[in-house]
């Protein structure tokens, strides 16, 4: 993401979940994360699993 520019980086943070259902100014929740799209989804799996 060098490249990007900062309010390219802010749109695109800011239609993730934990955002997108976060109340203005409060804690998001870790559960959250859990429920992301996968754009904003990174597994990474054992060398023996595929």
């Amino acid at each position: 993401m060098n490249d990007l520019t900062d309010s390219t980086i802010s749109n695109y943070t800011h239609i993730d979940l934990p955002l997108e259902v976060a109340e203005d100014r409060k804690i998001i929740s870790d559960e959250s994360a859990f429920y992301r799209e996968s754009l904003y989804t990174l597994r990474v799996y054992g060398e023996n699993n595929n």
